[in-house]
Parts: structure tokens; sequence; C-alpha cells
């Protein structure tokens, strides 16, 4: 969903309904590039919206970008300053904890395991390849606007974009 000038304004000026609002319908669109793209999901999450509230009020509602596009560009960057962090400095240990099963029916457990398989496709991918098949599948971009973010011809996007869905594809596929 796509935010109204006034919910942005009010937001920007640190209203905590517009605050919520905005968490509300982009939130969940963030925290599926943060899940996927950062080891520590929660802190990525979190640090990404610090920084979108911190600086709302320079997004422009009546600019050419919208703001989903100006979001995205944010997390991306954000999720890539923490990545760059990450790889230069201190080491950071994600303890795995195995899934609950849900005690419902059977169906719920065949979820949870499709649910793991492409988790694990979507982790075996480059992380270009990642970033652009999340950004367009997930976040909902055009191809021109994750040739912009990444920086990158629009052929580059394209071809990542059919490379990344080959190897989900096969990765899929495996047992």
């Amino acid at each position: 969903m796509k935010p109204s000038p006034a919910t942005l304004s009010a937001a920007a000026r640190g209203d905590r309904t517009a605050c919520q609002q905005l968490l509300a319908d982009c939130g969940p669109v963030v925290w599926a590039l943060c899940r996927r793209l950062a080891v520590d999901p929660d802190d990525a999450y979190q640090d990404v919206w610090v920084h979108v509230f911190e600086r709302l009020d320079r997004f422009d509602p009546e600019g050419p970008a919208a703001f989903t596009t100006w979001l995205h560009k944010v997390a991306h960057n954000k999720l890539l300053d923490r990545h760059r962090r990450r790889a230069r400095g201190a080491q950071i240990f994600v303890v795995e904890e195995p899934p609950e099963l849900p005690s419902r029916a059977p169906s719920a457990a065949r979820q949870l395991v499709a649910r793991d398989t492409l988790e694990r496709g979507l982790a075996s991918l480059d992380p270009a390849q990642r970033r652009t098949l999340l950004l367009h599948h997930v976040a909902g971009q055009s191809l021109a606007d994750i040739a912009e973010t990444e920086g990158v011809a629009l052929g580059t996007v394209k071809s990542r974009l059919h490379r990344a869905r080959v190897a989900l594809s096969r990765a899929l596929e495996a047992p």
C-alpha cells in the first residue's frame, strides 16, 4: 500500500499514529528483505526503520520518486552497509534453533518444509542475484528501478533475474 503524503508528513513530524501506519503498510516488505538479506534480520529491520524515520523529512512526497522506491533504496543501502561492516570486522555467530512443528494438520509441516527449502534455495543464490530477485518479486520494484538502485545497466538486472530464477528453480528441484 502506498502511504499518503499526509501520513508521510505526519510521520516526519514524529506523529506516532502515522509512524505506526507506515510500519503497517510498508513493514512487511522491509521485513522480507531483512529476513532474506541479513544475518540478523531483527536488528537489521530495526536499523532500517530507525534510519528511515530519522531521514523521513528529507523525502519529498511531491518529487519524482515514489516513497516505496525511496524506502527500498534506503533499506538496500542499510543492508549493504551492515554486510560490509560485518565482512570487515567482528564475527557474528548464528545459532539455528530447530523449527517448532505446529500442532495442526500435516499440511502445516509440509508448509514448513517448503519454506525451509525456499529459504535454503534463496541463500544459495549469488548475493546480487538474490537482491535482484527479492527486490523484483517481493518488493515489487520494476527492473528499471532495480537497475538504478544497484547502479548497473538494465540488461545486467535482466540477466541477474533470469539467472536467479534458473538457479532457484534448480535448488527447489534438488532432493
